[in-house]
């Protein structure tokens, strides 16, 4: 039987939330710059699950935070499924 790979459940955390994090910041700037009628369905979307986004500049970066730690818990338990089910399935 093969021996399977473990994935450091740990590194995907961070890996994932810096990447989701970066990618709301940069649209919450984007959307803090640009034209309101233009970004106003953008900001309708994201305001569901981050509440203040692309209103200010602080809550933009609170949001970004609040987005760094939804990408670590996906990313974590990812790692930690993958590892459960990479040991039944192989």
């Amino acid at each position: 039987m093969e021996r399977t790979t473990k994935i450091s459940t740990i590194g995907l955390g961070l890996a994932l939330g810096l990447a989701w994090a970066i990618g709301v910041l940069i649209v919450g700037i984007m959307a803090l710059m640009m034209e309101p009628i233009t970004v106003e369905p953008f900001r309708e979307l994201f305001n569901i699950v981050y509440p203040g986004w692309g209103r200010s500049i602080g809550l933009t970066l609170l949001m970004t935070l609040w987005s760094f730690t939804h990408g670590f818990v996906g990313g974590f338990l990812t790692g930690i499924f993958y590892n459960s089910f990479s040991k039944k399935f192989n």
